[in-house]
């Protein structure tokens, strides 16, 4: 399905043909995140892939990189999370040295003007704004403060108003130097790819700066003995709620039994969760469970957005479906449902090229390594209801909850009495 290839830079090349589209996505992953950062410059890595669209040398100004983007009737955008950034431009495929060339410029030769980064700060100050007036959203950021604390992993990604308006243009420069390395970097095209397609790579990328690899603080877990509860005091018409534990990290193999566990509990309309909080009680539009994996580190979560006057109904009928993973095995049924889930979510995903380079290119950073769907598929078929019970049985005990609410509230009792019970 890819291929790989090292590049004359030190970038890493993986492609995936795809000749039957007219179309390709050109990203580029970097192992670069909030993780990496210190408490200083918090939001910075946020910040510079927003400042890689403000103009390079060659593309001096935003203007001037919308104009020819949206000229070949292309999308560009990109994305920060706590472990990795990635960029893409996705065009008609004969735009595709034009797309690259406009990405390497980006990269190796921002230009970083100190006005730009000055009127920048009050737009990411604005965004910042916006997510956390979105509760659905904030909660999110709230519940990794809540879980991973003060460390890295548990910072906001965008960080904090006053540090992102202290930033200067050397703080920027530092951080490239760090981490924007083309040995800390994959390059990825997905869509209908010319057969010079590894020369366009080399051509372009070939003077990427050399810059240096700098590693993350490992998280430090801390001893949970008993459940923990914050609740975020806000006037809002809905109370947004978070139940989750810590799980498993990215190399883990009890993974795939926790993204089973995920489904059965919390993904699609017949899911656990969705039939006795939406459907039989009629508590919340959206309900959902998952589980996510950092290198190091992992969560097991459940989400919902629940009637303020049903919120306590609610977190005990969540608290009970995991306690009944605990208790019970799921049922051949059940499993097999979960697995084919899973399979067509994958088949329906891979129609996008979108999909398939955010998916190897970021898999590439944070592995070291690639593996086709079909061979994930075989580790999530060989789960057994018993191998589901046993990470339940792991991960759901009273004194391992993490409870994250934002809504009208103020007195955490209720809340704790539920969890401890």
């Amino acid at each position: 399905m890819y291929q790989t290839k090292l590049l004359k830079s030190g970038l890493t090349l993986i492609t995936i043909n795809l000749p039957h589209l007219d179309s390709v996505t050109s990203l580029v992953s970097v192992a670069a995140g909030s993780r990496y950062e210190t408490k200083k410059v918090n939001g910075i890595s946020h910040f510079l892939e927003h400042m890689f669209f403000k103009g390079s040398r060659k593309y001096p100004t935003a203007e001037e990189i919308a104009n020819l983007v949206d000229g070949i009737g292309a999308i560009n955008n990109a994305a920060t999370d706590k472990e990795v950034t990635f960029y893409w431009i996705k065009s008609a495929s004969k735009h595709l040295k034009l797309s690259s060339d406009i990405l390497s410029s980006m990269l190796k030769e921002s230009l970083l003007g100190e006005e730009e980064i000055e009127r920048e700060k009050g737009v990411i100050v604005e965004e910042l704004r916006m997510y956390r007036d979105n509760p659905a959203r904030y909660v999110w950021d709230l519940y990794e403060q809540l879980q991973f604390g003060n460390q890295p992993l548990g910072w906001d990604i965008g960080g904090e108003e006053k540090i992102i308006t202290s930033v200067n243009r050397d703080d920027f420069i530092n951080y490239m130097d760090s981490l924007y390395s083309p040995k800390n970097m994959a390059l990825v095209y997905v869509g209908k790819l010319p057969s010079n397609i590894e020369k366009i790579a080399n051509d372009l990328f070939l003077d990427l700066p050399q810059r240096s690899h700098q590693a993350f603080k490992s998280y430090k877990k801390t001893k949970q003995t008993k459940p923990r509860v914050r609740i975020h005091y806000k006037k809002t018409d809905q109370a947004n709620l978070i139940l989750g534990v810590e799980a498993y990290k990215r190399k883990d193999p009890k993974r795939y039994a926790a993204r089973l566990l995920g489904v059965i509990l919390g993904e699609g309309m017949s899911s656990r969760l969705f039939i006795q909080i939406r459907e039989r009680r009629g508590l919340a539009y959206h309900v959902s469970a998952s589980h996510n994996s950092y290198i190091d580190a992992g969560s097991f979560t459940s989400y919902a957005g629940l009637k303020l006057e049903k919120v306590l109904e609610g977190l005990e009928v969540i608290k009970a479906e995991l306690e009944r993973m605990v208790a019970e095995k799921v049922t051949p049924d059940e499993l097999k449902k979960a697995k084919e889930m899973e399979r067509g979510r994958i088949a329906l995903r891979s129609e996008s090229t979108n999909f398939l380079a955010e998916h190897f290119g970021i898999k590439y950073i944070l592995d070291n390594e690639l593996e086709t769907f079909e061979e994930y598929l075989k580790k999530i078929d060989s789960v057994t209801p018993e191998e589901i019970q046993d990470v339940a049985r792991d991960l759901f005990k009273n004194e391992k909850y993490n409870l994250q609410i934002i809504g009208p509230f103020k007195e955490t009792q209720k809340f704790e009495k539920i969890l401890k019970s």
